[in-house]
């Protein structure tokens, strides 16, 4: 994760430089943490970054100098405590990795949830990170967001939620399973108290995503998730059932503004010959630029790319080789094409009907 990281910051950093016009030699910029870094958001408007560290969320500047910072662990927790934790037996000093940020800029604040507390959140002040905006650890179940277990990734994307006439900002939640965990594999989670709902609680229950039939056979492995054109896209890899441990990468869409999650949908992703290449490490979605596209395009395997096509770009790794890894890249309309092939009805702005179908696999 850590040289992940460090690419980002560089790009984040170099992007920002291009951009104020800077020429002449690159000078050498760094960031570095004593503790492994999780993830990193940055916020679009002011180009600041947010780091989500092991203990730590840092605040830094588009030139990676470190603005805030504010410590999140160790506090005393216990793998199946409900908080409060003075409720709770048997509590130690643990870690709290942080495993979700999310930059909320309506508001401005930052979302953060780690694994204290089997995975609560929290609302830290965009401006300054040592400001907590929002904290509450006795709402109980509803509230888990993230995982208390290492393992579990969880990934996320900011979007809107209409009720009674009334629009709410959401995010939607991939997270894989963990022994401890609910069994939503996908949640929306309000960002305000409304009648019975208490932030951050899941205001969508839909048994098209819940792994609670299949813990032992799919084995989700999150690792990203997007918004493009009305719907939404989670990447991940997966095994196909109990009797065979090997992973397949999917990407999975919905509707955006299907409240029901029936448009859900999944197409597998291969990467290199005979697929071997299938465990998605990171991916990124982006413009092709017009030298990339026209080699896409020349090669007769991606159809008509174009520097305003956008591309989902995908590092994934053998299942027996972490060490070894390929660059993969889909794009979008070739992705959503694939998906309009096998599922018949269409998303509409009036919504999706119960008869679609929810779950569809594919190959790309």
């Amino acid at each position: 994760m850590a040289s992940w990281v460090s690419i980002l910051l560089f790009l984040f950093w170099l992007s920002v430089s291009q951009a104020q016009g800077g020429s002449g030699k690159i000078p050498t910029v760094e960031f570095i943490s004593e503790s492994l870094i999780n993830n990193v958001v940055q916020d679009p408007q002011t180009g600041r970054i947010y780091l989500g560290a092991v203990n730590n969320i840092f605040q830094l500047s588009p030139s990676l100098q470190k603005e805030a910072r504010t410590e999140t662990g160790p506090k005393k927790d216990a793998k199946t405590c409900t908080p409060p934790a003075s409720g709770c037996q048997d509590t130690v000093f643990m870690p709290n990795s942080n495993k979700l940020l999310l930059v909320h800029p309506s508001n401005g604040s930052l979302i953060v949830c780690g694994s204290r507390y089997r995975g609560i959140c929290s609302l830290l002040n965009l401006s300054n990170v040592e400001q907590e905006l929002y904290y509450n650890d006795n709402k109980g179940e509803r509230t888990y967001v993230a995982s208390i277990e290492d393992n579990v990734n969880v990934v996320s994307v900011m979007s809107n939620y209409t009720k009674n006439g009334r629009t709410f900002k959401v995010f939607l939640v991939g997270k894989g399973y963990g022994s401890l965990d609910s069994a939503k594999l996908i949640s929306t989670r309000i960002l305000e108290d409304y009648q019975d709902w208490v932030v951050f609680e899941n205001i969508i229950e839909a048994s098209a995503v819940q792994t609670a039939p299949f813990v032992l056979k799919y084995l989700h492995d999150f690792q990203h998730a997007f918004k493009e054109d009305g719907f939404v896209y989670f990447l991940f890899s997966r095994t196909l059932d109990g009797t065979d441990n090997k992973n397949l990468t999917f990407v999975s869409r919905l509707c955006e503004n299907d409240q029901h999650y029936y448009s859900y949908a999944e197409l597998q992703l291969t990467c290199g010959i005979k697929n071997r290449y299938n465990k998605v490490q990171a991916a990124y979605v982006a413009f092709p630029g017009k030298e990339l596209a026209r080699v896409m395009s020349q090669s007769g395997n991606y159809g008509t790319v174009t520097s305003f096509t956008k591309v989902l770009f995908m590092v994934a790794h053998p299942d027996d080789d972490e060490s070894d890894s390929a660059l993969c890249m889909y794009p979008l309309n070739s992705i959503n094409q694939q998906l309009m092939d096998i599922i018949s009805p269409r998303c509409k702005k009036r919504g999706v009907g119960p008869n679609q179908p929810r779950f569809r696999i594919s190959s790309l």
